[in-house]
């Protein structure tokens, strides 16, 4: 089993989910969201959450069509370009992309249940469907 930091990315044109979580636990915690500003600033806002954390891998949700899981999206090419620059610059830092389908919609049903039963829940969806591509890749990770 591998150790080490791993840090989850629920890309999208708009908003960008942050997730954390250990691969030593398989635990996944919703973190952030971050507005999406483009590839460099959304770049370098995750630089620093790899410094703050010393993460070791990142996982990059790719939106695969549910019926067409071959044609590509206008977003898997945004999220293919994300990941690319992503490479280039945290050199050192393992990046992994990972299958993302049903995972905003999941991510919104588990954000209504925490609102539900706490009052304390400010993440958004975004967040939530990224704690969710971190746990799915724990248990392929486990399995």
């Amino acid at each position: 089993m591998k150790k080490g930091k791993v840090l989850a990315i629920d890309y999208g044109s708009k908003r960008v989910g942050i997730a954390t979580g250990d691969m030593e636990f398989g635990i996944a915690f919703p973190r952030a969201v971050l507005e999406n500003k483009g590839v460099p600033v959304l770049i370098a806002e995750v630089k620093k959450f790899c410094d703050e954390l010393e993460v070791d891998l990142i996982v990059v949700g790719l939106p695969l069509n549910m019926e067409r899981e071959h044609e590509i999206n206008k977003i898997t090419n945004d999220v293919e370009y994300f990941v690319k620059e992503l490479k280039k610059t945290l050199q050192g830092i393992e990046v992994e992309l990972f299958d993302e389908r049903l995972s905003t919609f999941e991510g919104k049903e588990l954000m209504e249940d925490i609102k539900k039963r706490s009052a304390k829940a400010k993440l958004g969806r975004d967040a939530y469907a990224a704690q969710i591509i971190l746990q799915r890749f724990f248990a392929k990770d486990r399995s």
